[in-house]
């Protein structure tokens, strides 16, 4: 018997999809004519991935249990009878099931698969299928959400911006912070809001500019929502941001993050991050000796030493512009690696960032978190992110123990590693 909570990302919306587990697709209604071959099923079973017994998840969630049905005859054969089966709860005001009858928000004439459960508020319920004088149960359990907002908690936006917002949560007993994004409605219920919504993503148009407007997010599983208040402001400057110091040449081989963010005119708003919505002009030095990708942050690499390079970024919609540093790119060789914290215990389920440092040959240290592999040398204890903005974020699992993450390079001598240990605990 397993039991955790999850914490949920990155699935197709409720309305898209309508089978969501806070955030994570679980599993999907399936067709299965024929199941048994006419054979009488001999017993079924309800599961939900490698658990079938009992879950714990979080109020609001909403995920798909599966029911299958075994068979014997010259060997054992199973079927998918997940919409065959009669779902029952046996407290439904508390944890809920559907049989293809319960909307995804009402009035919507949408509803949920066959074998959805959702967690209307905290508590314990035991799910059970009947199918044809068989009968299984399953546990689920619904902690206490005891907080719920929205980020990036912007108070304006720039015109002619968008910004991808999320619906985050956060447990009553513990710090495991939940993604709600894909399983909330997001709308604009403001009349006349000077901007528009596509899912969480909310498209600024250019004017009136500090006209109030509220941005919703809702959970109609848990009837619950979170409000942000949003206003267009007036931009004074583009900023820029470096990971690299600015005094050093980088070296080749090593990249930059920049960041660009709207500074508003008033100074108690938040910035806003618009690295990915500028266009890019190099003003000085030679395009194949330099690169600058565009995400949510800006990878500028160098490739040659030759020439000094710098980039113009522009906001077209305010036609605001900031240039980069002047940029000289040296063939340095890294010379030594350590990471930060070199020791440190993880409480599960909090995550921890690892930072990376190399010593080059000029004598300087720099950040190469994003420059390094990252391995976990025991990953039944802690996950390692190995790509992407989090490039070394640790994740622990729900096991006590000590454990190794490396971040490894090379130099002309050959490799270069660089430790952490880390002790997970569960209390």
């Amino acid at each position: 018997m397993r039991h955790r909570v999850l914490a949920l990302r990155g699935a197709p919306s409720v309305r898209a999809a309508g089978i969501v587990a806070g955030g994570l697709v679980l599993g999907m209604l399936v067709g299965c004519d024929g199941i048994g071959s006419g054979s009488a099923p001999t017993g079924i079973s309800i599961t939900l991935g490698d658990y079938d017994d009992e879950y714990r998840t979080f109020e609001c969630a909403a995920f798909n249990l599966a029911a299958t049905a075994h068979f014997r005859g010259g060997s054992t054969r199973e079927g998918d009878v997940t919409g065959r089966v009669l779902w029952r709860s046996s407290n439904p005001g508390v944890i809920d099931v559907s049989n293809g009858d319960i909307e995804t928000e009402p009035g919507s004439g949408e509803y949920y698969a066959a074998g959805m459960v959702i967690a209307r508020s905290p508590g314990t319920a035991s799910i059970s299928a009947d199918y044809v004088g068989l009968r299984d149960s399953f546990s689920v359990t619904a902690r206490p959400i005891a907080a719920m907002w929205i980020e990036p908690a912007l108070t304006r936006m720039a015109p002619g911006s968008t910004q991808a917002f999320e619906l985050k949560a956060e447990l009553e007993d513990d710090t495991l912070e939940v993604d709600l994004t894909q399983s909330a409605i997001w709308s604009l219920p403001s009349v006349g809001a000077p901007a528009e919504i596509d899912g969480s993503v909310v498209a600024a148009v250019s004017d009136p500019l500090d006209k109030p407007f509220d941005l919703l997010a809702q959970l109609f599983t848990c009837d619950r929502t979170a409000r942000l208040g949003l206003q267009l402001g007036a931009v004074s400057q583009l900023r820029l941001t470096a990971e690299q110091p600015a005094d050093l040449p980088v070296p080749i081989g090593l990249s930059d993050e920049i960041r660009a963010e709207a500074v508003f005119a008033d100074p108690a708003a938040p910035a806003q991050n618009l690295s990915a919505q500028l266009e890019i002009e190099q003003i000085q030095g030679d395009a194949d000796q330099s690169a600058i990708a565009v995400s949510d942050y800006l990878v500028l690499n160098g490739y040659v030493t030759d020439t000094p390079q710098q980039y113009r970024l522009r906001y077209r919609p305010l036609d605001l512009t900031a240039d980069t540093r002047v940029y000289r790119f040296v063939d340095l060789e890294i010379q030594s690696l350590r990471v930060s914290p070199t020791d440190a215990t993880l409480f599960y389920p909090d995550t921890l960032q690892l930072e990376a440092y190399g010593r080059f040959g000029d004598g300087y240290e720099r950040p190469v978190r994003r420059d390094v592999s990252w391995q976990s040398l025991n990953d039944d204890l802690v996950a390692v992110t190995i790509g992407g903005a989090e490039q070394g974020l640790l994740t622990p699992t729900e096991l006590e123990g000590e454990a190794t993450v490396r971040a490894t390079t090379a130099n002309s001598e050959g490799e270069l590693h660089a430790d952490a240990d880390i002790r997970v605990n569960l209390d």
